[in-house]
């Protein structure tokens, strides 16, 4: 079981990291260099082959300002996370609107209050 954790953890790490990468318009060469590793340890980083470091996951951590809770979220996590927070975002638009409306007698129509009523 241990070791199946550490294979989630270590392809999770590397698909966000690989993300991380491409989101800068890096190549693999010019993160290591960055890092300063070879580029076959990204590669394996990457691809899960490998396992980072402590040192070195503090290094990608501060590279791209992000957390390490952030470099291990899965997709599904990721997913959820980025729901949640649309839907708070959405209430607390709505909650703006009804004060917009009562402060200034304007009505403001979210995007998806107003295909919902259209149906």
């Amino acid at each position: 079981m241990k070791d199946e954790s550490v294979s989630i953890a270590s392809a999770t790490f590397g698909s966000n990291l690989r993300m991380l990468r491409k989101g800068r318009h890096l190549t693999q060469e010019k993160l290591a260099e960055e890092l300063g590793v070879c580029t076959k340890h990204i590669s394996e980083l990457e691809t899960g082959k490998t396992f980072i470091s402590g040192a070195l996951m503090d290094e990608i951590a501060r590279y791209f300002d992000t957390s390490f809770d952030e470099l291990f979220l899965t997709e599904e996590r990721r997913m959820e996370r980025d729901g949640e927070a649309a839907r708070i975002a959405s209430s607390m638009l709505r909650h703006n609107s009804e004060d917009f409306d009562r402060r200034y007698g304007i009505t403001l129509h979210l995007a998806d209050d107003a295909g919902s009523r259209q149906r």
